[in-house]
């Protein structure tokens, strides 16, 4: 079994996922106390916060620095566990060696959703990642139409990713997320897309009319594919 290498540490609740989900692929493939060869760096996310509003600019050294602390464990392949670091992940990818692979949530979304003939989808997110256009315009030139709730909407969900990532979890989190998703789904969408860790926290199948496309999972299944093979 090939080496999994996540960077992670953006927040502690949704870290934890990436590490679950790789340990649960694996063992529902190869059978029961088979676990995923993972090595899951923890990056100190506050510089790089800080920087969103302060200094846009200084954001891509400080990931290429953490990328090359994850490139020391000489993983086979690799994935963030984060949605906002793919916009600069894209910026130093024409720098970075092809090898080894790093599964890009983006790119998987948007595989997914041709391949199950989604035309109309609902982008989910913390409000940058709903309002910047990084994650939808691979999807739009793709031809699939993507929907972004109201401003109202993008505050109040931003506002509940925040507790997430502090670790707070509350039922109403999960019943304003379902009213949310319905309202959408009468509007025409098809499907939801997480484009945040934390919101698998507060959205599941159970709780949600349309079928979820979550980015972490669909990452964790590219790698362990690439793993076994």
């Amino acid at each position: 079994m090939k080496l999994i290498g996540v960077l992670g540490g953006t927040n502690w609740p949704s870290t934890i996922l990436p590490y679950r989900l790789l340990n649960e692929e694996v063992e529902s493939r190869l059978g029961e106390r088979h676990s995923a060869r993972i090595v899951l760096y923890s990056i100190d996310y506050h510089h790089i916060r800080s920087a969103y509003s302060a200094d846009w600019s200084v954001i891509p050294s400080l990931l290429r620095r953490e990328i090359d602390t994850l490139m020391r464990f000489a993983p086979d392949c690799w994935m963030i566990a984060n949605n906002t670091l793919h916009k600069i992940y894209d910026q130093l990818a024409p720098g970075l060696p092809a090898a080894p692979p790093m599964f890009h949530a983006i790119m998987l979304v948007r595989a997914h959703l041709l391949e199950s003939r989604t035309h109309k989808a609902l982008l989910l997110g913390t409000r940058f990642t709903m309002e910047d256009g990084y994650y939808a315009d691979p999807l739009v030139a793709a031809g699939i139409e993507v929907v972004i709730p109201q401003e109202e909407d993008r505050i109040r969900i931003g506002a509940i990713q925040t507790r997430l990532a502090n670790g707070e979890m509350d039922a109403a989190f999960t019943s304003y997320f379902a009213q949310l998703i319905e309202a959408h789904a009468a509007q025409g969408c098809e499907a939801v897309i997480l484009g945040c860790t934390e919101l698998p926290l507060a959205i599941t199948t159970a709780s949600s009319v349309l079928p979820l496309v979550d980015p972490l999972v669909l990452q964790c299944r590219a790698c362990v594919d690439f793993a076994l093979r």
